[in-house]
Formats: structure tokens, C-alpha cells, sequence
């Protein structure tokens, strides 16, 4: 038997001050689906209940000093709602309204606090702000690698080819020049391709049509292979779209320098798509 890793569970929390006083707070279940309700002091098991009749053969509680867990029977969707008391230990009464869900979308903790400024909501808001802040700071980090690209890529003539032959009409004339384009195909994804040669560059145009009925096609990795050794020459790689859906076309395009040992020298021209061979395409006997 094969394990599925476990995420870390769906948590929310509830400050019950900021509940109107016309309205009771809400849980939402689902059948078969553990939830956990975490309060700040300790509970009395004997004043914690589900206030419906018979609700005990639908779903079951547990009280362990601050912790409440609800067990959802397989024939818990059959209540509308339940409505469940809690009692603190110093007397206090919690209402609470339970409400069947889709178990995506069950509660699986719930922090519950009385005021805003409980110590354990304010810790609760700090680690929101910090979550928050971190994942500011991831996205600024990629912008700011996504801006130092465009920049480098500004003044990048293999990077400015690429582009060229990216676009149908501004190749056209390259692309006509070159005769006949070569035929590549697997089993699910077939090619023309037209080799360029500009500005001492050697550049590969595949024009990609997926032929798989519903899976679409993703442009993992573009590489040129010496035929001989096997060595991956530098290449730029650009392709639009990236992904082309089932019966789609589009254009990969692979930029490297010529070298200057190309003449009567053979490559392997390689393009790799999601799924193992029958997704990719290659090459081999390829001229720079």
C-alpha cells in the first residue's frame, strides 16, 4: 500500500464578540469529517452538548480541556443544522450553529476566541500578518527576478531572435527562404521545423500541433545535444503558447550560437513535453 502525504489541515478562527447579536456563530461539518474546536479555557464536558433530539445518533463530542472534537456520523447530512452548547468552566455559555457542508469544505480546526484582544487572538492575528508579510516578500522577490530577466533578456540578441521567429508574419520571409520544412512526430504531438541562420546565430523554428484528443501539451524543456558527445549546448528557449490545448498549434522556438566546428558536425534538436515520449519531440542529424 502506498501512503498519500497528509497536508497541514484547513484553520480558521472565530471571535465571538464580533458575531452580531442576532446571529449565532457557525461550524460548518461534514459526514465521516473530524473537526476540532480549540477555546482559550478550559471546557465543562457535563454543560457541552447538542441541544437537538436523538442528535447523538447523527454525531458524537469529546471534551478534552480546551479541545472539542466532533465526530460526524455517515447520516450526519440528514440534520439541516445543530445547534451546540458549550460551557466554559467558569459557567460561560457558547452557542453555536453546526451546518452540513461538502467535506472540501468541512472545518477542520477552529480557534475560538471571545474578544479581539485575548491573547490567543492577537497571537492568531500576528501569525496572520506574518503569513501575510511572507508571502508579500516571495512575490516582490519574483518580481524583482521577473524585472532583472526582461532586462538582461533587453539587450539579448538570441533572446530578440527568438522573439522574431516567434511571431508569424515578421518570419515569414526567414522561414520561406529555407524550402521544405522536416517532419517530426510522436505519438501524441507531430512537428515542422525550419532551421535559420542570422546574425551568427543558429535558430530552430518547431511549428507543434497536438494531436491528443484531450490532454494538453506543455513545453517542459527545449535543449541541442552534440551528436557525438551528448554535450548540451547554451540555447534560449521561447515558445507561444506554452501550452497547446488538445488540437492546437504553436511555436517553440531554440536559439543557440553557431559554433565554429558546425560545418559537416550533427546535433540532436530536442524538445520534452510532460508525459514521457510519446510527448516529445526529436531531432536527430540536425545541422547548425
Amino acid at each position: 500500500m502506498h501512503a498519500e502525504p497528509v497536508g497541514a489541515a484547513p484553520r480558521r478562527h472565530v471571535v465571538l464578540s464580533e458575531i452580531p447579536p442576532s446571529q449565532v456563530a457557525e461550524i460548518r461539518f461534514a459526514a465521516d469529517v473530524l473537526t476540532v474546536l480549540r477555546f482559550e479555557s478550559e471546557l465543562d464536558p457535563t454543560g457541552t452538548r447538542l441541544l437537538e433530539q436523538d442528535s447523538a445518533l447523527h454525531a458524537s463530542l469529546d471534551v478534552s480541556g480546551r479541545l472539542l472534537l466532533l465526530h460526524p456520523s455517515a447520516g450526519a447530512w440528514l440534520w439541516p443544522r445543530l445547534h451546540l452548547q458549550v460551557r466554559l468552566a467558569d459557567g460561560t455559555l457558547l452557542a453555536f450553529v453546526l451546518l452540513p457542508s461538502a467535506p472540501a469544505q468541512a472545518d477542520a480546526q477552529v480557534d475560538v476566541f471571545l474578544h479581539p484582544a485575548t491573547p490567543g487572538a492577537l497571537r492568531a492575528t500576528l501569525e496572520k500578518v506574518r503569513a501575510e508579510h511572507a508571502a508579500l516578500k516571495l512575490e516582490h522577490a519574483r518580481s524583482l527576478a521577473e524585472l532583472a530577466r526582461y532586462h538582461e533578456d533587453e539587450f539579448n540578441p538570441d533572446v530578440a531572435i527568438a522573439v522574431l521567429l516567434l511571431n508569424d508574419e515578421a518570419s515569414r520571409s526567414f522561414l520561406k527562404a529555407q524550402g521544405a520544412p522536416f517532419i517530426v512526430s510522436s505519438d501524441d504531438v507531430h512537428a515542422r521545423i525550419w532551421l535559420v541562420r542570422l546574425a551568427g546565430r543558429s535558430a530552430y523554428v518547431f511549428l507543434v500541433t497536438n494531436r491528443h484528443l484531450t490532454k494538453d501539451w506543455t513545453l517542459l524543456q527545449g535543449s541541442i545535444l552534440d551528436g557525438r558527445t551528448e554535450e548540451p549546448l547554451p540555447v534560449t528557449v521561447r515558445a507561444r503558447p506554452s501550452t497547446i490545448p488538445p488540437g492546437g498549434s504553436g511555436r517553440v522556438v531554440l536559439v543557440t550560437r553557431t559554433p565554429p566546428s558546425a560545418h559537416n558536425h550533427f546535433y540532436s534538436v530536442q524538445l520534452q513535453g510532460p508525459e514521457g515520449p510519446a510527448w516529445q519531440l526529436c531531432y536527430n542529424g540536425a545541422e547548425l
